[in-house]
């Protein structure tokens, strides 16, 4: 199973909070319902952050639009891109990534 649908899995891709935490070295990307609603669902939690380098993808990025994720790929045991509308996340992690259920 791709780490997309693993870590998505029937939730929606549509962003509600994307968090670098610094401090505790995790981002938490919270999942909407929809974006009509905008429920939080879900939480990806990518602890352990050894690295984070983010990139812009759009020349004029839209604040007010939602974002959503596109994918999220390994590269290899410990590196991550984390591909949004928005941006591009490389994140090199020394711990696996984990799903929390947001009620």
């Amino acid at each position: 199973m791709e780490l997309t649908e693993q870590l998505i899995g029937d939730c929606s891709p549509y962003i509600g909070n994307l968090i670098y935490d610094i401090d505790v070295r995790m981002v938490f990307v919270e999942l909407m319902d929809a974006p009509e609603t905008q429920n939080l669902k879900r939480r990806i939690v990518f602890p352990g952050i050894v690295s984070y380098n983010e990139t812009n993808l759009l020349n004029e990025p839209e604040d007010d639009d939602i974002d959503d994720v596109v994918s999220i790929q390994r590269i290899d045991a410990k590196r991550i891109i984390l591909t949004t509308y928005k941006k591009e996340i490389l994140l090199h992690l020394s711990e696996e990534p984990f799903i929390e259920e947001i009620e």
